[in-house]
C-alpha cells in the first residue's frame, strides 16, 4: 500500500466508476455536501444530502461496514478534501472525492434527480458470483499459468510502490478504454487494495463478454514489493 494512501490521502473517483457502480443499487454511498438549494437543483440519483457544515455530526448515519464505498459531491475540489478528511478520518477506507462534482456527473450522462434527495444513507453490499478468495488467488498465482492475466486495478501512483509480479495495470476507470489490450482468450483475474474496483473492473469485463474473476481481498504492499492478501 503506497505511502499516500497509508497517510490518508484523497482519493478521486471518474464518472466511470459511479456509472458502474449505478448497476447495483445501493452498493455505493454518494454524499452531496453543497448547499440544499444548488442539490435541489440538480443531484446524482440516489445521493444523500448533507451540508458540509453538519457532515463532522452525522457519523452515526454511516454505515458500519468501515469498506463501504463512499464518493463525495462538492461545490470544488478543495471543499471535497476537507470533507475526505472528515469521513476518511471515520475508518471509511474506500471515501473519494469526485472528479469534476456534479458538472462532470451531468455531461457523463449520470442519472441526475431533481428536488429532495433521500434522507438517510442506504447501503447494501452487493456479493458477486465472480468473487476470488485469498487462497484461490494465491493457488492462482502459484500456478503462473500462461493462459491467464492478472490485472492490477489500482492507479498508476498505487501500482507504482509495489504490484504482483507479471500483473499489469490498468486502473478501474480506464478498463474500458483498454479492453484491446485484454485478450479474450485468457482467464481474467482483477486485484486492488480492497476488492471493490476489482468488482467494478469484473463487472466492466463480464459486461463485454471475457471470463473474468476478482480478488475479494484486501491486499497491501509493503516498500520493498512484497505483499500480503488477507480476506475481508
Amino acid at each position: 500500500m503506497p505511502a499516500w494512501k497509508k497517510a490518508k490521502n484523497p482519493l478521486v473517483a471518474s464518472t466511470k466508476y459511479l456509472d458502474v457502480m449505478a448497476k447495483f443499487k445501493n452498493s455505493v454511498v454518494v454524499v452531496d455536501t453543497r448547499e440544499q438549494s444548488a442539490v435541489e437543483k440538480g443531484h446524482i440519483e440516489g445521493a444523500v444530502a448533507i451540508t458540509a457544515d453538519k457532515l463532522a455530526s452525522m457519523k452515526d448515519a454511516f454505515p458500519a461496514k468501515k469498506d463501504a464505498p463512499i464518493v463525495i459531491v462538492a461545490p470544488d475540489y478543495q471543499a471535497g478534501l476537507a470533507s475526505f478528511d472528515i469521513i476518511r478520518g471515520w475508518g471509511y477506507k474506500n471515501t473519494s472525492v469526485l472528479k469534476g462534482g456534479i458538472a462532470a456527473a451531468e455531461k457523463a450522462g449520470l442519472a441526475i434527480a431533481k428536488g429532495a434527495t433521500a434522507t438517510e444513507i442506504a447501503y447494501v453490499p452487493k456479493p458477486i458470483p465472480g468473487a476470488m478468495s485469498a487462497a484461490k488467488f494465491n493457488e492462482l498465482l502459484a500456478q503462473n499459468a500462461a493462459d491467464t492475466m492478472i490485472i492490477d486495478v489500482r492507479t498508476e501512483d498505487e501500482a507504482e510502490s509495489g504490484m504482483i509480479t507479471g500483473a499489469i495495470n490498468i486502473p478501474t476507470d480506464e478498463i474500458s478504454d483498454n479492453l484491446a489490450d485484454i485478450p479474450k482468450g485468457k482467464k481474467i483475474v482483477t486485484y486492488c487494495s480492497t476488492g471493490i474496483r476489482a468488482e467494478m473492473a469484473y463487472l466492466t469485463l463480464k459486461d463485454n463478454g471475457y471470463k473474468v474473476n476478482f480478488l475479494k481481498a484486501d491486499t497491501a504492499f509493503n516498500d520493498d514489493g512484497t505483499f500480503k492478501i488477507t480476506e475481508n
